[in-house]
Parts: structure tokens; C-alpha cells; sequence
């Protein structure tokens, strides 16, 4: 993605001709809270962040650099905006404060989901990024509560279909009495799916079966 004579293109060239490649790369997820573009509003709310702000003199050749182009929601790109409080010369954070690298640090060690869709901190610089770009406001929190139900729902219908279908045909090992529970199950885990997406506050009402 450069020039015949090896130069980048600008910055406004990337973002109009390969938008969708750069978005592809990061999994077409915002590379900070880790929401799927579908989940935000689609494409067009999101944003090319440059990771290592390229107003600071110490990263000002790096402004049309593709690589250091990722996609971004619109709320995490203005939050995040220039920072770069990492101390160290060549790092994204220090041990301390700064950011993890997308393409280079796994997420899962620095972060936890909790049941209710809360984001815990594993270690630095975790803390810090949640302060910062605000990874526990109330529309991430019930953008993860909603895979949490998915994932749950869709592992109680992997497991019990088979168990259904078989005691419906006369089958299985489950009795009439098991049989009509699970029904109930299954009508209550659809009943969360189509609650998947009410407010938060009704998805944590809703008593799980």
C-alpha cells in the first residue's frame, strides 16, 4: 500500500481506498473496547485512529504509515485523542500507564469479563486504559452481557437438542416430566434472545433458566 517510489499515500488516501482492509485487520472491531462495528452503528461510526499520535514530534513521520492506522469507535478515538503517557522510548505503555498493543499484546491478560458484562483489570496497563477511555460505560457493559447470553444460549441448545429431539421421537433418556422442563428451558433461552437487545437494566431482571 505505497507509491511506486516507495512513499505512503496520505492519511485521507488510506482512509477513502482501503478503510475496509485496515478494518478487516483489526477484525473490524475497535482495536481498545473490543466492540464489533456491527454492535456501534455499523462501519461508518467508526474512525482510523493513529495508535502512536502522530502530532508528537517523537511519531510525526508516522502520520500516513498504514500500519499504524487502526479502527476505532468514534468514542474511544476522541477519548484517547493524542495520549501517550508511556514513559518508555519505544513501547505503548511502561509497565504502568499507556496502552497495549492490538497486534502484539493478547487482551485476555490484561482483561476479565465478569457475568454481569463488567471489565476487570488484570494488570497494568489495564487500569489505566479503562479509566481512561471509559471501557466500563453502560453500553459496553451490555454489549457484553448480550455475548454472554448468546454464548449461553447457544451452549444449552448444543447440548439439550440432541436429548430433545430424541425423547420427542420416543427416544433419549429423558422422562415426560424432564422432557416438558426442558421446553420450558428452551422457551425461557428464547426469551432471552429476543430480549438481547433491551436495555441492560431489563436483560439483568431477567431470571435465567
Amino acid at each position: 500500500m505505497k507509491k511506486n517510489g516507495g512513499e505512503f499515500y496520505s492519511y485521507e488516501y488510506y482512509r477513502e481506498h482501503f478503510r475496509d482492509e485496515i478494518a478487516e485487520q483489526c477484525e473490524c472491531r475497535c482495536v481498545y473496547c473490543d466492540s464489533h462495528e456491527s454492535e456501534v452503528g455499523g462501519r461508518e461510526s467508526m474512525e482510523l485512529d493513529h495508535f502512536r499520535p502522530w502530532s508528537l514530534p517523537t511519531f510525526a513521520h508516522l502520520k500516513d504509515d498504514p500500519s499504524n492506522l487502526h479502527h476505532a469507535c468514534g468514542r474511544c478515538n476522541r477519548l484517547k485523542s493524542a495520549k501517550w503517557p508511556s514513559t518508555s522510548a519505544t513501547e505503548p505503555h511502561d509497565g504502568l500507564v499507556g496502552f497495549i498493543d492490538p497486534f502484539a499484546d493478547d487482551r485476555r491478560l490484561y482483561f476479565t469479563v465478569s457475568g454481569d458484562g463488567s471489565l476487570l483489570s488484570n494488570q497494568h496497563p489495564a487500569t489505566y486504559m479503562v479509566r481512561l477511555l471509559q471501557l466500563d460505560r453502560p453500553l459496553l457493559k451490555l454489549l457484553r452481557l448480550r455475548r454472554i447470553l448468546r454464548a449461553e444460549i447457544l451452549a444449552y441448545i448444543t447440548r439439550m437438542m440432541p436429548e430433545i429431539d430424541a425423547a420427542a421421537a420416543g427416544g433419549g433418556s429423558l422422562t415426560r416430566k424432564q422432557l416438558a422442563r426442558e421446553w420450558k428451558n428452551l422457551a425461557d433461552y428464547h426469551r432471552l434472545l429476543n430480549l438481547c437487545n433491551a436495555p441492560v437494566d431489563q436483560l439483568r431482571a431477567v431470571p435465567k433458566a
